[in-house]
């Protein structure tokens, strides 16, 4: 803990360390108390394991929260861009998900997803509180807050990246990997022309509270419409030929949508570039490369590796 925090600076060893070390928590600790209650593990996990640490970090470092998080307001007419954004992008994000699942898919029965969907309202605003508001602030602190801060040396593009690429792999579920980056660009670029934080976690909130409405929607249609003796034919997962036809028709939707966005997004990119242009002027400090200061990285890539070996084994194809 003593390296973590003798350079009173945020830095890429400090922060890869910090992640791998939330990692391990986050697929031991974590798992275990989602195991045994889903919804209080689940806070138990954003709060504690995903939220405690990045804020117990820079506090250690001496550093400023409001600086390195960039808790910053943002204006009224960004607030409703930013969820218009990322409802539009929600069809972007499902097509990489559903391209990496049709590639899954060849290897067997692709899996259930473990996340919890609403039976009725009550449940509703209870994941919408757990999985939409809980998720997007801990999440967004941690990868668009300090991790994005920690990178930036490396240039505003590659911390972007990286994070969004970490971000995917904090998820440890190769079904939900793609996704995960593709939001985490978008989230990590509204952060960055905004200079805000919040950008990034009304983004999540919005993002995730669409996949909570939509299951919702999706079990009350079943309810209501659906014979019950063909629930159990609902409730398998298709095979790889219908997730081909999905991620046909999903990407046409996400051509349009994303089209849109992007139309919305260049207004934000508008407002903003005086001060983006102001920024660039500025000579950024590049840390020196250090193969030390991503071991971690690597480490948790291994394990990920790992994790997404047994999740195929799992479907039956790797004995």
């Amino acid at each position: 803990m003593n390296d973590l925090i003798e350079d009173k600076r945020i830095g890429i060893r400090g922060i890869n360390t910090l992640y791998f070390l939330t990692a391990l928590l986050l697929i031991s600790l974590g798992a275990a108390f989602q195991e045994r209650d889903v919804l209080k593990g689940l806070l138990f996990t954003e709060y504690v394991l995903v939220l405690l640490p990045p804020l117990v970090y820079i506090k250690l470092k001496g550093d400023s929260l409001k600086r390195v998080l960039r808790l910053n307001g943002l204006r009224l007419k960004h607030v409703m861009l930013v969820i218009l954004i990322t409802i539009l992008s929600y069809p972007v994000a499902l097509f990489f998900n559903l391209v990496g699942m049709t590639l899954l898919s060849t290897f067997g029965e692709i899996m259930q997803p473990p996340i919890p969907t609403a039976e009725n309202l009550g449940e509703y605003f209870v994941l919408m509180l757990v999985i939409a508001v809980s998720a997007g602030i801990c999440e967004e602190v941690f990868f668009r807050g300090l991790m994005l801060r920690g990178y930036e040396g490396l240039g505003t593009a590659n911390a972007i990246f990286i994070s969004s690429v970490l971000f995917g792999i904090f998820h440890f579920n190769l079904q939900n990997f793609l996704g995960p980056i593709v939001l985490g660009l978008i989230f990590g670029y509204l952060v960055y022309r905004t200079d805000s934080i919040f950008a990034g976690i009304l983004g999540h909130i919005t993002n995730n509270g669409v996949a909570v409405t939509l299951g919702y929607a999706a079990n009350l249609l079943n309810e209501r419409l659906l014979d019950p003796s063909i629930e159990a034919v609902q409730g398998a997962m298709p095979g790889t030929l219908q997730l081909i036809g999905a991620a046909f028709i999903v990407g046409i939707w996400a051509v349009v949508s994303g089209s849109l966005a992007y139309v919305l997004l260049r207004m934000i990119i508008r407002d903003t570039e005086s001060r983006v242009k102001a920024l660039s002027g500025e000579p950024a400090e590049k840390p020196k490369f250090s193969f030390f200061a991503y071991v971690p990285i690597i480490l948790t890539l291994l394990l990920f590796v790992l994790f997404g070996y047994l999740q195929i084994a799992q479907m039956g194809m790797i004995q």
